[in-house]
């Protein structure tokens, strides 16, 4: 029983992988990244962003102060964002996290409603 229904549940989270996969925005999304990756100015900034960020972490660890690097990632992104790909790139990858979220808010409700 519990094999089948694990089965059961793994075939329709694949089913909700197709699907997001097969959607306009997910199929953009790949080209766009594609394009942007091919792109060294923009990867080498991007690159410089998480190295940043994950200085920050490092930092806030040790409770030192993080500002100056928060500071320089600001201005590195509004150089990003003056890149029409990597804006594009942006508000696909925000379309696909908002339609992950739902989904995951679809499913905690339905097994909260079937629970209760």
């Amino acid at each position: 029983m519990v094999k089948s229904l694990n089965d059961e549940v793994l075939e329709k989270i694949d089913e909700i992988i197709s699907y997001i996969k097969s959607s306009d925005t997910y199929k953009k999304y790949i080209d766009v990244e594609a394009k942007m990756k091919n792109n060294a100015d923009i990867m080498d900034k991007v690159n410089k962003v998480k190295s940043l960020q994950k200085e920050i972490v490092k930092l806030e660890i040790d409770n030192k102060d993080v500002s100056h690097l928060e500071k320089e990632i600001k201005e590195i992104l509004l150089i990003l964002n003056t890149y029409p790909i990597y804006q594009e790139y942006s508000y696909l990858l925000e379309d696909l996290d908002n339609t992950y979220q739902y989904i995951k808010f679809i499913i905690e409700k339905y097994l909260n409603e079937i629970i209760n």
